[in-house]
C-alpha cells in the first residue's frame, strides 16, 4: 500500500503492476546504493520524482541496487518502489524491492504523475503492437523503458500498448 506523503497525490497509483508473477516473479529484498547519493549519473535521492516503480535497476555491490544507466549493463528487475521525490517510500531508509523472474512474468506499467515523472520513455508505444513477435524494451540512460536500443541490454518484449501510458511486458532480461 502506497501512504500518501503529499495530499496533491493521494489517489498515485504504483506503476507496476504484476500480472503473472505468482511463479514467475518474486519482489527481491534489497537496499537503494546511497554510497555516492546518485543512483545514476544524474539521477539522485534528492531529484524530484527520482526512481518510478518499473525503472530498471540494476545490481551494484552485494544486495546494492541503482537506476540502470545503459551503457552494457547487466539489468537485475524493475523497481517496485517510489524513491526520492514527491512519492519517496524510503522515508530515510534504503529497503527496497525489485521484481525479478523469468520469461513467464508479466507486468502493466502505467505512466507516471507526468510526463517528467514516469518510468517510460519515449513514444512509439501502441505503433509497436505491429512488431511480430513483441518489440523488444530496453532501458534509457535514466532507467525508463524505451523501445530505442541505444546501448543498453534488452530489459523485456512488449506484449501490448495498451495507450502511450500503459503497457504489458514480459521480462526478459538479458545478459552481457
Amino acid at each position: 500500500m502506497i501512504r500518501a506523503n503529499n495530499l496533491a497525490r493521494v489517489a498515485q497509483k504504483r506503476t507496476i503492476r504484476p500480472l503473472y508473477a505468482w511463479h514467475s516473479a518474486v519482489p527481491y529484498a534489497c537496499f537503494a546504493d546511497m554510497s555516492t547519493g546518485a543512483i545514476s549519473g544524474t539521477v539522485t535521492f534528492a531529484t524530484a520524482g527520482s526512481v518510478y516503480p518499473g525503472q530498471v535497476a540494476v545490481k551494484t555491490t552485494g544486495e546494492m541496487m541503482r537506476v540502470a544507466a545503459g551503457a552494457g549493463q547487466v539489468n537485475f528487475g524493475l523497481f517496485n518502489n517510489f524513491i526520492g521525490g514527491t512519492m519517496d517510500e524510503l522515508a530515510g531508509g534504503t529497503e527496497i524491492g525489485v521484481w525479478v523472474g523469468g520469461r513467464d512474468a508479466v507486468f502493466e506499467v502505467l505512466g507516471g504523475f507526468s510526463g517528467t515523472e514516469t518510468p517510460l520513455d519515449g513514444s512509439g508505444w501502441v505503433a509497436a503492437n505491429s512488431t511480430l513477435g513483441g518489440a523488444p524494451v530496453y532501458s534509457d540512460a535514466a532507467g525508463r523503458l524505451t523501445l530505442t536500443a541505444g546501448s543498453s541490454l534488452k530489459v523485456a518484449r512488449l506484449i501490448e500498448a495498451v495507450s502511450a501510458a500503459k503497457i504489458i511486458v514480459q521480462l526478459s532480461l538479458a545478459e552481457a
